[in-house]
């Protein structure tokens, strides 16, 4: 049996975040009609820096891991970032810019535990909302963040994709953390 939980990602993770994240894109890709990947490689580089020299305090990442016999396996990442939405306070509001769990792990609990670590980290440091951006489509996440306690907050989005004649549609989900401010 695997020891299972949530921690703040290290240098030596980097190489999991990034496969994690490729599987889990390239699971998803057909049917939400994501885009190409990038280069494993970069993906990889691109992870170390975030998990080394975060932009700012405010950055952080995330991995739920399995330990065994053999040592910890990153199962599930997460990654946190001041918003960048015109219409939101960057001060006080983080993005959830990346919550995902392997295919293979999925229903266990890893996805959870990532996002309750992450957002208690938040609240604990005196965020007061955080938001994500789904794929219109993607209904397995939308329930799960909605029973997490996020609700749609009317704002949407659509990105381009490597197909020019194709357009990714997002809508914006929002939690409060912590106490509101006095």
């Amino acid at each position: 049996m695997a020891d299972v939980f949530a921690r703040p990602a290290r240098l030596i993770d980097a190489a999991g975040f990034a496969a994690v994240q490729r599987r889990s894109w390239q699971a998803a890709s057909a049917e939400l009609g994501l885009p190409s990947l990038p280069d494993a490689a970069e993906m990889e580089r691109s992870w170390e820096r975030a998990v080394m020299a975060p932009p700012s305090d405010r950055h952080s990442t995330w991995v739920a891991v399995e330990t065994r016999d053999t040592g910890e396996e990153v199962v599930g990442i997460a990654a946190l970032a001041p918003v960048s939405d015109p219409d939101l306070d960057p001060d006080t509001c983080l993005e959830l810019v990346v919550l995902t769990v392997d295919p293979e792990h999925r229903g266990h609990g890893h996805g959870s535990r990532l996002l309750t670590a992450a957002m208690q980290t938040a609240a604990d440091a005196d965020e007061q909302e955080a938001v994500v951006w789904v794929i219109s489509t993607d209904d397995a996440s939308r329930r799960f963040l909605e029973g997490a306690g996020w609700a749609a907050d009317g704002a949407h989005r659509t990105l381009a994709t490597d197909d020019e004649a194709q357009r990714l549609r997002q809508v914006r989900m929002g939690t409060a953390l912590g106490s509101p401010p006095s």
